[in-house]
């Protein structure tokens, strides 16, 4: 056995898991869990941690300092949240424990109480919450972050009752600035509800529209923001993946449509600027911009054409590439205040001479 040596651990675990995965494909499930391992990763080295080892659809890790892994797993949940708005019970949950004490490696794996005593917290840990054991908290900066005792607990392997705190988050607004927002809409697709359709008809345009925005999303490095009902929201951090997102869900629907034989058409709006979220609440000038862009733009659309609308902000963005020279300007008409002084373009199929 290696030397002890006192280390601060964090254990995350999936909440609801096993209802959630039964309903998932073995390689949509792997895939989601590898998702799942690099998202965690990427936020733990922010603050100088590394997962040590998998534990189901959970993770063991570890930082430096108690304050580190605080911030880390604060913003582990903040941006899974923003990540799933309209989600609502099918939405990924996670609870977080952290724990300090002496750990060692034995035949490859990892003992110690900070381990025993982290996993029994995490019994009692609820969804969305990020529990201290008592150690952790008193090594904690609480300048930085506020802790409450959530009550004293008597574990399995504990002589003792143990205390046990919960962080306390306090939700700010979040600037998410330089991004490029799409939003999206079926065409002709409310009309198709006039006429009474059956649900399995409504199922199926809804569900073949949100596998191929959430595939086109994940291929181009989007993240769906929200949805509700036919209408989605995607951000996007570059102008390129943005376009060829916009480009790809226009192929990808018209797929479907023909082979489904589904009467909706799909318009975009596209524009670059600064949206702003407070718990689950997304809003901002340019979010309204690119809802107005795509609700107003099409308008222009015969009935059978799908269309991709962005604004001048977005052609900026894009000069140098191919698809700045397919861009054409269009008026809107009557144009939404919300539009007043922006140039809208429409990215058409082949470059004019």
């Amino acid at each position: 056995m290696n030397p002890l040596r006192t280390t601060v651990v964090m254990k995350t675990d999936i909440s609801g898991s096993t209802a959630h995965f039964h309903q998932l494909l073995a390689a949509d499930l792997q895939a989601l869990l590898s998702e799942h391992g690099d998202f965690l990763a990427r936020h733990a080295a922010e603050h100088d941690g590394r997962i040590m080892k998998g534990a189901g659809d959970g993770y063991w890790l570890e930082f430096p300092s108690v304050t580190g892994a605080a911030k880390a797993a604060i913003a582990m949940q903040e941006s899974l949240r923003l990540a799933q708005l309209s989600r609502g019970d099918d939405r990924l949950a996670i609870r977080i424990v952290i724990a300090l004490g002496d750990i060692a490696v034995q035949d490859g794996d990892f003992i110690g109480d900070a381990f025993a005593l982290a996993a029994r917290v995490e019994a009692v840990t609820p969804p969305d919450e990020i529990y201290l054991t008592a150690g952790a908290r008193l090594a904690i900066t609480s300048a930085e972050i506020q802790t409450v005792l959530v009550e004293n607990f008597a574990f399995k392997g504990f002589d003792e009752p143990m205390p046990i705190y919960r962080i306390e988050q306090r939700h700010r607004t979040r600037a998410i600035a330089d991004t490029y927002i799409l939003f999206s809409d079926l065409e002709g697709f409310g009309r198709m509800l006039d006429a009474v359709p059956s649900s399995t008809t409504v199922e199926c345009i809804l569900d073949a529209l949100d596998a191929v925005t959430r595939g086109m999303a994940q291929e181009f490095s989007g993240t769906i923001r929200f949805n509700v009902g036919d209408s989605y929201c995607v951000t996007f951090a570059e102008a390129a993946q943005a376009i060829a997102g916009a480009e790809r869900l226009t192929l990808s629907w018209d797929a479907v449509r023909c082979q489904e034989q589904f009467g909706c058409t799909v318009s975009i709006g596209l524009h670059r600027g600064t949206l702003y979220a407070f718990r689950s609440f997304l809003y901002g000038r340019d979010v309204w911009i690119a809802s107005q862009l795509q609700s107003a733009s099409a308008k222009l659309l015969e009935s059978h054409e799908n269309g991709i609308f962005v604004t001048g902000a977005v052609r900026s963005a894009l000069s140098g590439t191919p698809s700045h020279n397919r861009l054409q300007p269009v008026r809107l008409q009557p144009l939404p205040r919300a539009l007043v002084g922006i140039e809208v373009y429409r990215l058409c199929n082949e470059a004019s001479d």
